[in-house]
């Protein structure tokens, strides 16, 4: 089971020595079984013995007991933090391009429902594994008292866990097509969210979007929620039937094949009525087990891992950004991916470009030209299919490509604006956070108290305007913006374009305008054309402006 060898992976030792305390207290609870039948056919032991031993034995299963589920509560709780830190950065190390493939809609099913039905499958490991030990321990009483009756029993014991399993296969296999059904689901749910206001102006795209889409993906995830559920519920109650016939069979059948001893009979009857609660214990987690593995094997199927800590942290290593560099080359360069509502394969390359320290370079051309994947190949967002990317003539590699993007700092179009500055505010950067904040003329909306926003709630002109304000705190060598201007007013695009891009060229910033303000092309060093994703020569009025 994956849960189980996650906690194995965490800490081996105190599971072992967890697994000792619960067969302890499994071996404890059959000794008291034991010491039960011994009294009621009739002992020559003193009832001071008797009593002293009920007693201990009591005291050492409840206190192994107690030890084994307090070092597997331990355990479960740290795995659990180790999973949620360790996917975290496996979301941070993995391919941006994978994730923009897979859809948002997954990963927040992933992050919300996976992890949490994982949790909850690992909180049930302390009683499966006591319920476990009690079992075993009952079954090893049962053996000492009488192996041909042991034999039996684990003839029928086989026997119904082998139809359990068929039925339980069952509904396992819908659980895995239920939670496939739950991405379309979350999918449903992003685009409510998202496109509610679409929806209430459009009362026929409203019903139709409720009535044959979200309504038919639910009813589709509540039947096969049920079904599976109710096969659980029918083996659950097979297993419980089962049990009734073993203790018919005991009682009625097995004396008229072979005579029993009252002590046999009475001792397997009482450890069968003691294992009752057991059983019944782990064939009712099954479900939430079942569901738990599903999630897993979810998480591995969507390119994520849980067990590659050390591999992560040295991906994500903490790398101080360069401060400096002499030349960024393209050479080559090619990106192959699906466009949107596209079936067919689009191709950006070979791309051949530069970009040195001081220098304007600004990118233009049509809407799914391939600008913002561009702007991507260049940060090291996404890795070419073919080519190098070259800083100061040295190729990036995998091992350098985190390094090589602590160089930028980015304003893209669909940018993410933090609640915190994260560490860019320091107090000593009081003064420098207040004069940009006037600049931006965003001085009489936000407050930076100890790093933090007082709002984040404005205007989209505004809030990139924040966005612009985390960049320059960056104070990064090269500085990629794509359609910033786009949502400003006129006087800022001015101001954007004639004032702050010129700073930035003299501060000695290399700097990346992706644009379609060609009013504004002549602030330019050089401008660059991207059509189809390729790179032709500007137009002819397109040279004229920008020189």
């Amino acid at each position: 089971m994956k849960l189980l060898a996650l906690l194995l992976r965490a800490s081996r030792g105190s599971v072992i020595l967890s697994a000792l305390c619960g067969l302890l207290s499994g071996g404890s609870s059959a000794a008291l079984i034991a010491l039960i039948n011994r009294k009621l056919t009739g002992t020559d032991t003193p009832d001071s013995v008797l009593v002293s031993s009920f007693i201990g034995l009591m005291l050492l299963s409840l206190a192994t007991r107690i030890c084994s589920q307090v070092l597997l509560n331990g355990m479960q709780q740290g795995a659990l933090y180790n999973m949620r830190l360790r996917l975290s950065r496996s979301i941070l190390s993995a391919p941006l391009r994978r994730f923009e493939e897979l859809g948002a809609h997954r990963m927040i099913a992933t992050l919300t429902d996976d992890i949490v039905t994982v949790s909850n499958g690992m909180m049930l490991l302390p009683l499966i594994v006591v319920n476990a030990a009690i079992l075993i321990g009952c079954l090893g009483w049962m053996a000492w008292l009488s192996w041909k009756l042991f034999l039996g029993m684990i003839v029928f014991m086989t026997l119904g866990v082998l139809s359990f399993t068929l039925l339980t296969g069952l509904a396992t296999g819908g659980l895995a097509k239920a939670r496939d059904t739950q991405d379309t689901l979350f999918k449903h749910f992003r685009a409510l969210t998202e496109g509610i206001k679409e929806l209430k102006l459009n009362g026929n795209r409203r019903e139709v979007f409720l009535g044959e889409q979200l309504e038919g993906t639910a009813g589709a995830l509540r039947n096969l929620y049920t079904r599976s559920l109710n096969i659980y519920s029918a083996s659950s109650s097979w297993g419980m039937f089962l049990f009734f016939v073993v203790i018919g069979l005991l009682i009625f059948a097995m004396p008229i094949f072979s005579p029993l001893s009252l002590a046999e009979l009475t001792g397997y009857t009482l450890t069968v009525l003691y294992l009752q609660q057991p059983l019944q214990t782990l064939t009712e987690f099954v479900p939430f087990l079942a569901r738990a593995d599903v999630a897993m094997k979810k998480v591995e199927e969507m390119g994520l891992t849980l067990e590659t800590a050390a591999e992560q942290s040295r991906a994500l290593a903490a790398n101080s950004a360069p401060s400096a560099f002499q030349k960024l080359e393209l050479v080559d360069v090619t990106h192959t991916y699906h466009r949107e509502n596209d079936d067919s394969r689009f191709t950006l390359g070979p791309i051949n470009l530069s970009l040195a320290p001081g220098e304007l370079l600004f990118l233009v051309g049509g809407n799914g030209s391939g600008k913002t994947s561009l702007a991507k190949l260049f940060t090291g967002l996404y890795t070419p299919e073919s080519g190098e990317v070259r800083l100061d003539g040295q190729p990036v590699t995998d091992e350098t490509r985190d390094t090589y993007r602590q160089l930028f700092s980015t304003v893209f179009s669909d940018f993410h604006l933090f609640e915190s500055l994260l560490g860019l505010a320091p107090p000593e950067r009081s003064e420098k956070v207040a004069h940009y904040l006037k600049r931006l003329n965003l001085d009489q909306k936000v407050r930076v108290t100890d790093g933090k926003l007082s709002t984040t709630e404005l205007s989209l002109g505004q809030r990139k305007r924040l966005a612009l304000l985390a960049s320059w705190l960056e104070d990064r060598p090269i500085y990629v913006f794509d359609e910033w201007a786009a949502d400003q007013d006129p006087v800022f695009k001015q101001i954007f374009y004639e004032e702050l891009l010129p700073e930035m060229k003299r501060a000695g910033k290399a700097v990346l305008v992706i644009s379609h303000d060609d009013r504004y092309f002549h602030v330019a060093d050089r401008l660059v054309r991207l059509d189809s994703g390729r790179l032709v020569e500007p137009e002819a009025d397109e040279r004229r402006v920008a020189s």
